[in-house]
C-alpha cells in the first residue's frame, strides 16, 4: 500500500470519525461479558437505553444508525440478537431508516432478528431465532420466521419496587390459568 492511498484512508477515517468510534464502540460490547458494561457501549454510541436494561454479548444493534434504537426499562437482550434501524441503501436509492422500539420488561431470545420499524410491547417474550418483521402487541409470546404472536401472557404478579430485587414479573398462559383452575374445582 502506497503512502498517498494510506493517507487517503486516514483522511476518510478523520472525516467519519464518529463512524469509526461507534464501530469501536459495537465491536467492544459485543465482545464483553458483562451485561452491563455492554449497556454502557452502546447507550455511548447512541442507543437510547432506559434503566437496568441487559444486553448479552455479541448483539449487534444497527451499526450505522444506532440512535434509533431505544431500548426502554428493564430489557433483557440474549446473546447473538439483531437490531436493525436501517434497511441496505441500493442502486435505486438510499436506506429507509425506520425507528426501532422495544417496550418494558420485554426478554429477547438467542439469535432474534428485529427489523427495521417494529415495535415490541410491553412485557413481551421474542422466541429464539425469531424473525419479528411487524409490530407485537404488549405481554405476547412471538417466535417463528416471520414472528407470529403464539400466547398471550398475563401479568400474575409484580414484586413491589421496595423489595430487595429489582424486578420479578411472572408472566403465565391465560388458558394454563384457566386449565388450573378447572382442575382444582374437579379435585375439590
Amino acid at each position: 500500500m502506497n503512502t498517498t492511498r494510506v493517507k487517503q484512508s486516514l483522511k476518510y477515517a478523520w472525516q467519519h470519525k464518529h463512524m469509526v468510534y461507534s464501530y469501536l464502540l459495537l465491536r467492544l460490547a459485543m465482545v464483553s461479558p458483562f451485561v452491563g458494561l455492554n449497556a454502557f457501549f452502546h447507550k455511548l454510541r447512541g442507543v437510547i437505553i432506559g434503566k437496568e436494561v441487559k444486553i448479552a454479548h455479541d448483539v449487534l444493534i444497527d451499526s450505522l444508525e444506532p440512535q434509533n434504537v431505544i431500548l426502554e426499562d428493564y430489557v433483557t437482550i440474549s446473546p447473538r440478537v439483531t437490531i436493525h434501524a436501517h434497511t441496505t441503501p441500493t442502486d435505486c436509492g438510499a436506506g429507509i431508516v425506520k425507528p426501532v422500539r422495544i417496550r418494558e420488561s420485554t426478554w429477547i431470545c438467542v439469535g432474534a432478528t428485529i427489523l427495521p420499524g417494529v415495535t415490541v410491547g410491553r412485557h413481551c417474550v421474542i422466541g429464539a431465532g425469531a424473525v419479528v418483521a411487524e409490530d407485537i402487541p404488549d405481554f405476547t409470546l412471538a417466535f417463528g420466521i416471520p414472528a407470529k404472536p403464539v400466547r398471550t401472557l398475563k401479568k400474575m404478579y409484580e414484586i413491589p419496587k421496595n423489595a430487595t430485587l429489582h424486578r420479578v414479573l411472572v408472566l403465565e398462559d391465560e388458558n394454563l390459568s384457566e386449565k388450573n383452575a378447572q382442575f382444582k374445582k374437579e379435585k375439590d
